[in-house]
């Protein structure tokens, strides 16, 4: 079973996705942090990037680390351009740019396995 993970391919995939999650999570979390202002979203979304990424590599899938990636750098700036600034019933300020990065984050993920399961329907069927 190892030896079938550890196949050239799907070991380099995972490796350029971790590591372009790795370099996003550092650049957003520590060097945008003054246009995000959080701490521990960034790092949660980050964790369920890397357990995406194991999953991912445990059963041989070719997009979805890639779109797991991406989807934290596109989540990002989505939640960047689109955000909005509010004011809560009890007076404290509100922010909606980590809801939007969470649900394109999740969504992008979710087109990956999508396409995960479409290409190997089309495989089954040849």
């Amino acid at each position: 079973m190892i030896s079938n993970m550890l196949n050239k391919k799907n070991v380099a995939i995972h490796l350029i996705s971790l590591c372009a999650l790795c370099l996003a999570f550092v650049i957003i979390r520590y060097l945008f942090f003054e246009s995000h202002g959080m701490k521990q979203w960034p790092e949660l979304l980050f964790i369920v990037g890397m357990v995406v990424l194991t999953v991912s590599f445990v059963v041989k899938a070719k997009m979805v680390p890639v779109f797991t990636a991406l989807a934290y750098i596109i989540g990002f700036a989505a939640g960047v351009f689109l955000q909005t600034d509010g004011v809560d019933a009890g007076g404290a300020r509100t922010n909606n740019l980590w809801i939007i990065w969470t649900i394109v984050f999740i969504i992008c993920i979710g087109l990956g396995v999508v396409g995960e399961v479409v290409t190997a329907k089309r495989k089954k069927q040849r």
